[in-house]
């Protein structure tokens, strides 16, 4: 009989996985020694216009030709023009500035408009809940919005792809901004010094720890003396949110004091589901549990309202019957409440999560034209969803039938 000490085990498991991976990213990296050492990778004039502007190619064209003192870009091999990400913001600035650019797409807030606190949730784990924050929170960037990510997972994935690790870089996470005061009266950290910039410009990041776990416990504890957890995020947040378009929260795939919290601070909601029906059926207990947990927090709160709640299927692949008949009935049962593009399931995606590197990291040459268009589409689409649900809850344009 075999006497394993499971500590022990485990802890070499850890031991060895984690070297493994320093030195995976190390040769994946090089000749930098981390991914945040590497520049991002450059646009050409046709994504400008595609992605960042949703102006006419020739049209952007034209403006920067005659427009004076605007960054004129790096040409490259092949006669082919291209712009750094701190370029294209700085021309799109000079263009709403020329009247070039209309009042509806300008991302940045007028006076009296409100930030966009938009919380990804779902209770199921492998619903691409990281997946879609980190990629809609830099396609956003990309189109000038100022985005802080918040990441409630322990399992801190979302900061990982930022290459921002709060325990082993000894900085402060989330768990810190939220964490109760120790018995000796030590305060918590403001969520000033728990914000870190991210090397993908216009984004900022609150990163997760394992600590997290930890916030678990002192709120059991915390309540049974009377100290209110609800709106521990929220009241955090008034500091800074100002300084942002959009807040992004990145959940666990679990119920928790935190994730409770978030529900707390957010007015806007973005349920990413798998298409397959096991999980539609589980959709049908989280929305249960969500509306019961959302009824709490009302009571709390009388005036607890949301700019709008979508719903995005993921990992869908159109070509197949059973998917297609799932999407079908989705649509049929909850109409405009799911959004119209679907996060479609890709090679190009897994490609870029094993090197870890979103979407619009990755050079597109390394995929096929068609493989990489077709992922692109789905989340430049997705990103234009959330947009306009941004946009009519600032009362720029009309709200849309889903949340009426």
């Amino acid at each position: 009989m075999r006497a394993l000490l499971g500590s022990e085990v485990l802890g070499a498991f850890s031991d060895a996985l984690d070297e493994a991976l320093r030195q995976q990213a190390s040769r994946l990296n090089a000749p930098d020694s981390r991914k945040s050492d590497k520049a991002l990778r450059r646009f050409t004039i046709r994504e400008m216009a595609d992605l960042a502007y949703r102006v006419n190619y020739n049209t952007l064209r034209h403006h920067l030709k005659t427009i004076e003192g605007l960054p004129e870009g790096l040409m490259e091999p092949g006669n082919r023009r291209t712009f750094s990400l701190e370029e294209i913001h700085e021309i799109q600035q000079a263009l709403y500035a020329a009247g070039k650019l209309p009042l509806d797409t300008f991302p940045g807030k007028l006076d009296g408009e409100g930030t966009t606190k938009l919380l990804v949730y779902n209770l199921k784990g492998g619903v691409s809940k990281t997946s879609t924050a980190v990629n809609l929170s830099q396609f956003l960037a990309l189109r000038g919005f100022k985005v802080l990510l918040v990441d409630l997972d322990p399992q801190a994935s979302c900061s990982d792809l930022f290459d921002i690790q709060a325990d082993l870089d000894n900085i402060p996470s989330i768990y810190d901004v939220l964490r109760y005061e120790e018995e000796d009266g030590a305060p918590r950290v403001p969520i000033t010094d728990a914000i870190q910039a991210t090397y993908f410009p216009n984004i900022d990041i609150i990163p997760g720890s394992i600590s997290l776990t930890e916030f678990e416990y002192e709120t059991a504890s915390a309540a049974s003396k009377g100290i209110p957890f609800y709106s521990r995020i929220s009241d955090s947040l008034q500091l800074v949110e100002d300084a942002y378009d959009v807040v992004i929260f990145d959940t666990p795939p679990h119920m928790s004091f935190c994730v409770i919290a978030a529900l707390y601070a957010s007015n806007a909601m973005l349920i990413p589901l798998s298409a397959g029906m096991l999980d539609v059926v589980s959709l049908v207990k989280f929305l249960d549990l969500a509306s019961s947990t959302l009824e709490s927090i009302e009571g709390v709160d009388p005036d607890k309202r949301f700019d709008f709640v979508r719903i995005l299927l993921t990992r869908y692949s159109p070509n197949d019957p059973a998917q297609l008949q799932l999407s079908s009935f989705l649509r049929n049962t909850l109409g405009t409440a799911m959004l119209n593009t679907d996060f479609l399931s890709s090679t190009a995606i897994a490609d870029a999560g094993n090197t870890m590197n979103p979407l619009l990291e990755v050079d597109p040459s390394g995929f096929t034209r068609k493989t990489y268009d077709r992922i692109l589409e789905s989340l430049h689409g997705i990103a234009l969803e959330i947009e306009r649900e941004i946009m009519a809850g600032r009362g720029r344009i009309a709200a849309s039938e889903g949340n009426d």
